[in-house]
């Protein structure tokens, strides 16, 4: 969801730790990392998690 990936980047920026942001939107810590980390590869592409992400589409 994309308006839950925005949150922890923002609980981030705000000087939130990992451990307290999954507290707070009930997810694991490793997601918490994985969007930060993905926001910091890729800037707000990341927080749409469809993009970049797995095979390609394909023409049918």
């Amino acid at each position: 969801m994309k308006l839950r990936r925005a949150i922890v980047v923002l609980m981030s920026a705000q000087g939130q730790p990992a451990p307290d942001i999954a507290h707070l939107l009930t997810v694991t810590e490793d997601y918490v990392r994985d969007v930060i980390h993905a926001f910091n590869e890729r800037g707000f592409d990341a927080l749409d998690p469809k993009r970049g992400r797995g095979r390609p589409e394909t023409d049918r």
